[in-house]
């Protein structure tokens, strides 16, 4: 697509509608990975070796997904400058918070830039 490369990457789910997917974006000297519906998984390694994502979305509900502490250790293997949460606080069950991953994030002393967005924001990247 011109000058854009997305790869459709793997992710787990426990949907039984579909395949989960996640994508790797490459928009020039920009890379960004969006995890998708995903719990983590042993593939980000992967995911990170081959592509060096600037920019992971990840999911942090903590129901069906990860939550803050599985996204904190996607962090470590992904090594992204920054993070946008997703997929939390649409439902009761989905418990985890952007706080909650701040806090993860600081514990585990990543250098990695926590970008939260509230519904219809938009962050330039």
């Amino acid at each position: 697509m011109g000058d854009v490369e997305i790869v459709l990457t793997e992710a787990l789910h426990s949907s039984s509608l579909g395949s989960p997917v996640g994508f790797v974006i490459k928009l020039g000297d920009l890379t960004v990975y969006h995890a998708g519906d995903t719990g983590i998984f042993p593939g980000l390694a992967i995911i990170e070796e081959l592509y060096e994502p600037d920019v992971a979305l990840l999911p942090i509900g903590g129901h069906f997904t990860m939550g803050p502490r599985e996204a904190a250790k996607a962090l470590e293997i992904l090594r992204p400058s920054r993070v946008i949460p997703m997929h939390y606080g649409t439902f009761p069950v989905l418990w985890g918070t952007p706080e909650d991953l701040e806090r993860e994030v600081r514990e585990r002393g990543l250098d990695v830039e926590v970008v939260r967005l509230e519904p219809g924001e938009s962050a330039e990247v």
